[in-house]
């Protein structure tokens, strides 16, 4: 799966941001997690399992979720995401920067 990160602030603590491509299960997953949370189980803010359809949701879904949490990403992580899943890549981690840059590795 690829995995598009993003670091940014939700209500004064820090947060990552991963929205990606997992192509074993063709479709997109959204998690939002706290970075500094030493208790597991307030950690994690959202994830797309957590969802009735976890594995049928859209990155208009996504964008709504984020919208709800008040949490802005670039857009690159949206376009980067949906270039994943066009040409169906997986093992692609890729940290976003608010200006839209970002860095990639492959696993």
């Amino acid at each position: 799966m690829s995995q598009h990160l993003f670091d940014t602030w939700h209500e004064g603590a820090p947060v990552t941001v991963m929205l990606g491509w997992d192509r074993r299960l063709a479709c997109f997953f959204l998690v939002i997690g706290k970075l500094h949370e030493p208790d597991e189980d307030e950690r994690l803010l959202y994830s797309n399992l957590h969802e009735r359809e976890p594995f049928n949701q859209g990155l208009d879904d996504y964008r709504e979720v984020l919208r709800r949490f008040q949490i802005d990403v670039p857009e690159s992580l949206f376009s980067e995401s949906l270039s994943d899943r066009e040409r169906n890549i997986g093992n692609r981690i890729v940290d976003h920067q608010a200006d839209g840059s970002f860095v990639e590795q492959w696993v």
